[in-house]
């Protein structure tokens, strides 16, 4: 780690955590106030290794190169306490989009689709352009906001090319997210570029018209073995989604990765392009309706730990985090004055995790 990029400041002081919010690639993630200025962030707590310090070290480099973009979580500073890490981001109050379909128990509709689709295809022409790949695109890994933008997140698997023709080799992502030629890249394949994000965006789309990913009901370790070995996937009811909708899924999985259009290219697709003028509104619109869900869902879970004396985690001083045993200790106070401590253990249920996936790393 560069420690003339992390902030001198006590994070002890600085923040304090209101709820957590869900789990990224390594870390916990938490909604902080910042108390110098009152607004809210979302904080990535991650344990120091010595073995992870490189991985770490590019997850912030990454941040700080898309922080620009308006499809991108914005990247705001680090901190350092002890054995951990706090990475400080934007909040989108809207939550991911596996949390609108969880809250809701509904999957999205086309125009919906369509303009998450255009925001996040934004972010990967950002992205490609810088020569970086995601790895890991699913509704869990996109955020919206309340003015009305769809922003990519997570990007502790994420990894920059060092030139535009540069091959990747290393199986990351999450199962029924993965690519063909990311599942074979260790076995003597060519690797993979930057298309294997299209086709993970591919797949998103019909997990957005199908609340679920294609093979959903496949065990994730054995999916990695059929996803290579089938046709792509097509959407269960066809007769129910336009023609530029089904054919911008079939452009997406492509199983010849060169085969597949750049991000830039389905841009300019019909499904996208008849989705631009509306996307914002479209977005804002979804974040109003589930931001208020989503809160009274936490409340809800809290009180339901309450009732049955389990540990709730209060507004409080984060002490220590815990990411093996998923454990956050809170005090009352600020730093050393901090007393008592309450300690939580929780398992995360939103933004980057669900019921049926995680991001792995698969070694065959």
């Amino acid at each position: 780690m560069n420690d003339d990029e992390i902030s001198a400041e006590d994070p002890e002081k600085l923040f304090r955590v209101l709820d957590v919010i869900g789990q990224g690639s390594f870390g916990i993630v938490c909604a902080c106030l910042n108390t110098s200025n009152d607004l809210n962030y979302a904080v990535k707590f991650i344990e120091i290794s010595e073995d992870g310090s490189a991985d770490l070290q590019n997850e912030i480099d990454i941040l700080k190169t898309t922080s620009e973009c308006p499809y991108v979580v914005k990247y705001y500073g680090s901190y350092k306490k002890e054995n951990y890490l706090m990475i400080v981001m934007e909040y989108c109050d809207g939550g991911s989009v596996l949390d609108v379909m969880q809250v809701t128990d509904a999957p999205l509709t086309e125009q919906q689709i369509g303009a998450i689709c255009y925001h996040v295809l934004k972010g990967l022409s950002y992205m490609h352009a810088h020569k970086i790949l995601h790895r890991d695109i699913k509704a869990g890994n996109i955020l919206i906001t309340h003015d009305g933008k769809a922003k990519l997140a997570d990007f502790g698997v994420s990894t920059k090319l060092m030139t535009t023709i540069q091959k990747h080799k290393t199986v990351v992502g999450s199962p029924y997210w993965m690519s063909p030629e990311v599942i074979v890249a260790q076995n003597g394949a060519n690797g993979y570029d930057n298309k294997a994000d299209i086709w993970s965006l591919g797949i998103t789309a019909m997990e957005m018209a199908e609340a679920k990913p294609p093979h959903y009901d496949i065990n994730p370790l054995r999916v990695i073995f059929v996803i290579p070995n089938r046709a792509p996937p097509t959407l269960a009811k066809p007769e129910l989604w336009s023609e530029n909708f089904k054919d911008f899924i079939a452009k997406c999985l492509r199983k010849n990765s060169v085969e597949r259009p750049s991000a830039e290219e389905l841009l300019q697709h019909p499904f996208i392009t008849a989705s631009i003028a509306q996307s914002e509104p479209v977005i804002r619109s979804l974040s109003h309706k589930t931001a208020p869900l989503l809160a009274d869902q936490r409340k809800r879970a809290k009180e339901r730990e309450e009732d049955v004396g389990g540990s709730t985690l209060r507004s409080g001083t984060v002490l220590r985090v815990d990411t093996q045993t998923g454990t956050v200790i809170v005090g009352d106070g600020d730093g050393e004055d901090a007393d008592p401590y309450s300690t939580v253990h929780f398992t995360p249920s939103r933004s980057g995790t669900s019921n049926y996936t995680g991001s792995v790393i698969y070694n065959p």
